[in-house]
């Protein structure tokens, strides 16, 4: 049989996702029917052992470390916590995030339900030939492996994209406030003082009277000057 994925229509009854789904909700089934109702839930398992496996794991960590995604996790580890079955505290390692610590009691729910995690672990591998249960665990570690790396991938890129975001968010800054600061500088050196306003004032009236009397004396009226009395012509 070819490893290549067959071609042609879609069946969800062969679908690989669909098939690993239905084999993680037979685990979840054997293991809700084993702890009761009132028990215990495989993922709030999940949660509790890998806080035993770490202790003091913040909640980022705690989806790498369950696969559970980061809303559903929140929302567990809240109610979780008001169950008393968890701790959380300030991380030393992290002063924006809380570290996550078993509570006693979380250590008690922990050690009863431990029996029936591994007979839900037993209902998959029990479906499977004694000669195949090795192959396929190790298959589903390499899976494992590699959506770990594709998240950490992931996770990288999105650092190096919010580092790059705050460069260019201070290089922005920066170059808004050389702005300003020029354009305080242009204002403030061309802005005339009040004393300079008035002694221009002063000046431009100066010229309007000196105006006003040249006008006054180019129309005043010129007297003529009396002609001298012509001297009387000698007859004859």
């Amino acid at each position: 049989m070819s490893d290549e994925p067959e071609s042609g229509e879609f069946a969800l009854a062969l679908s690989t996702s669909h098939l690993l789904h239905r084999a993680q909700q037979l685990a979840s089934d054997r293991f809700a029917l084993l702890v009761g109702e009132n028990g215990v839930t495989l993922r709030q398992f999940a949660v509790l052992a890998a806080i035993q496996e770490q202790p003091g794991l913040n909640q980022t960590e705690l989806v790498r470390a369950t696969g559970i995604d980061r809303s559903t996790l929140a929302d567990m580890v809240t109610r979780m916590e008001k169950r008393g079955w968890i701790s959380r505290a300030a991380s030393t390692a992290d002063a924006r995030a809380n570290a996550v610590r078993l509570a006693p009691a979380g250590e008690t729910v922990l050690k009863n339900a431990l029996q029936h995690a591994k007979a839900a672990d037993a209902a998959i591998l029990d479906a499977l030939p004694r000669s195949k249960r090795k192959s396929f665990h190790a298959t589903l570690r390499r899976l494992a492996a590699i959506s770990d790396e594709a998240e950490r991938k992931a996770a990288e890129k999105a650092k190096k994209a919010a580092r790059r975001q705050a460069r260019l968010e201070a290089r922005a800054k920066e170059k808004a406030a050389r702005l300003e600061a020029k354009a305080k500088a242009k204002a403030e050196g061309g802005a005339p003082s009040k004393g300079k306003n008035k002694s221009k004032k002063k000046k431009k009236k100066a010229p309007a009277v000196e105006t006003g009397a040249s006008e006054a004396k180019t129309t005043r009226p010129k007297t003529k000057p009396a002609r001298q009395a012509e001297a009387p012509k000698p007859k004859g």
